[in-house]
């Protein structure tokens, strides 16, 4: 049983990790602080493929802390 779980375990957690990188950083560091390049700091925007990777990174961590403490009470 411990083996049914491990392997969807490893297999999301390799996949959350690819989504996670596929993810655009909410702010490019120190570099959008000098102003220019035009229109400054959007923090509404939520839509879009980033939108969809949002929730699916939700999903997955969901599904991934589930499995982890599945992993913690099923015996080896």
């Amino acid at each position: 049983m411990f083996w049914l779980i491990l392997i969807p375990f490893i297999l999301v957690s390799i996949l959350m990790t690819f989504v996670i990188l596929l993810q655009e950083p909410k702010q490019s560091g120190l570099g959008g602080l000098d102003g220019g390049g035009g229109g400054g700091m959007d923090f509404g925007t939520t839509g879009g493929t980033s939108g969809g990777l949002r929730r699916t990174t939700t999903y997955l961590a969901i599904i991934w802390g589930l499995l982890a403490l599945a992993l913690q009470v099923v015996p080896r």
